[in-house]
């Protein structure tokens, strides 16, 4: 199995050591291969070394530093992911990360182990992650706002319904069902539509399917 490189970027030793921590028990493929403290040696790291995915713990960092990260990452080193570990509940901050390609969000409550191991899953295969309380912020405060319209879409859309099948269903025409689509499909990170129900279940919104 080829290996995922991992990078942790984090001042303080002692939340940077439980984030190594937890990649190392992951095991195979992830291995932790160098720790950072600053973001500004992110660029040389990269330079020297191919690393698959860079962990950021943003709290001593500004948060245009990490949307300009996340944009470099984006443009200059695209095979590369990045994790941002966040207590920030800005959703122009949220969406700034997530809207540059291969990014993810995990705000840091409830189960962050296991957040940043799906994370890690998800993002060393190119797909993006945003934790479900990150999404919830994101879906409350952003437009465009996701109602009960679009999660009755989305629940249809999980049944391979075609659109004017689900329109009739529930009432609206296509053209609607065409924008709650475009929504959710803007909230979960996705660029296409096959990709719309697998992300749902991947990030928490649907139950997965045996």
């Amino acid at each position: 199995m080829k290996p995922v490189r991992v990078v942790v970027i984090d001042r303080n030793d002692i939340t940077r050591k439980g984030v190594e921590g937890i990649v190392s028990d992951a095991g195979d493929p992830f291995q932790v291969t160098g720790t950072l403290r600053h973001l500004r040696e992110v660029d040389p790291c990269l330079k020297q070394q191919a690393v698959e995915v860079l962990i950021v713990d943003d709290q001593t960092v500004h948060p245009n530093e990490v949307m300009q990260l996340a944009a470099t990452c984006h443009q200059r080193y695209p095979d590369t992911g990045l994790i941002v570990l966040s207590q920030r509940r800005s959703e122009e901050y949220i969406q700034g990360v997530m809207r540059q390609g291969n990014a993810s969000f995990i705000l840091k409550n409830g189960d962050v182990q296991a957040q940043l191991l799906k994370a890690l899953q998800l993002i060393s295969g190119g797909y993006p992650f945003i934790s479900p309380d990150a999404f919830k912020i994101m879906s409350s405060s952003s437009p465009p706002k996701l109602d009960s319209q679009d999660w009755d879409v989305l629940r249809l859309l999980e049944l391979e319904l075609p659109v004017k099948e689900i329109g009739q269903r529930l009432g609206i025409s296509s053209k609607t069902v065409y924008r709650s689509r475009a929504k959710l499909k803007k909230q979960l990170g996705v660029g296409n539509n096959d990709s719309l129900v697998d992300a749902a279940r991947k990030q928490g919104l649907l139950e997965h399917k045996e």
